[in-house]
């Protein structure tokens, strides 16, 4: 049977994006490199299909994803067909808990999906997502801090951490990056010792930190207090 795929573009502040509806809802986000190869993605994840133009199903995707772009959107409310097996779909529903600003790795979603010594299988489900940035697997790191492999390129996922706040942008520094999360508290995943923004290791960061909003979090998390800033 051919599924009917309603088919658009839409430009953003972060570049152009492809979105493709089926009757079910959002089924895949395009990126700018991927969309020459349009047909042969969408045919690997819904099978035989019709594309058609968009009749206004993306019209509220394209929408969101422009407001995203501007910073005036933290989350997306969505209809999506998520296409993926089992684990797939678990995997990228632990992944849309991951807030705004926020990273976890990938050892995290493994535990999350309760499956801990399915790291592998969590990244290669994360690389499958079909619906980035809506379902933000860009906001899944490696255990010490370092950036993976992302279908959009490890540069814009990076802009999308910096987009978020989760690390500097572009032309910030990461002490200038501090400063706008004063009040919380960050820790190097490669040390796990969470320290004050404030801290002078702050000058030190070169990978994604966690972020804690207390520091009864940071010790959940198993990190422990810098005996430098004492936080």
């Amino acid at each position: 049977m051919t599924t009917p795929i309603w088919w658009s573009e839409v430009q953003t502040a972060l570049g152009p994006f492809g979105l493709a509806s089926s009757e079910g809802g959002l089924v895949a986000i395009l990126f700018r490199d991927e969309l020459p190869s349009r047909e042969r993605r969408l045919r690997g994840l819904v099978g035989a299909h019709q594309a058609r133009p968009d009749d206004g199903r993306n019209e509220a995707a394209a929408g969101q994803l422009v407001e995203y772009a501007r910073g005036e959107r933290r989350a997306f409310d969505l209809p999506l067909d998520r296409r993926g097996t089992d684990f797939q779909r678990r995997v990228w529903a632990a992944v849309a808990e991951v807030p705004y600003g926020r990273t976890v790795t990938y050892r995290d979603i493994a535990d999350r999906t309760g499956q801990p010594r399915a790291i592998r299988a969590v990244g290669a489900a994360n690389g499958a997502n079909p619906l980035p940035i809506v379902i933000p697997c860009h906001r899944v790191v490696g255990a010490d801090g370092r950036l993976h492999g992302y279908a959009g390129g490890l540069a814009l996922k990076r802009r999308l951490l910096g987009h978020e706040g989760a690390l500097p942008r572009e032309e910030e520094s990461w002490r200038s990056w501090a400063e706008t999360v004063r009040g919380r508290l960050i820790g190097p995943r490669s040390t796990r010792i969470y320290c004050r923004p404030e801290c002078r290791y702050t000058g030190r960061l070169s990978r994604v930190p966690a972020i804690f909003e207390s520091v009864e979090e940071a010790l959940a998390e198993g990190y422990r207090a810098c005996a430098v800033c004492r936080p």
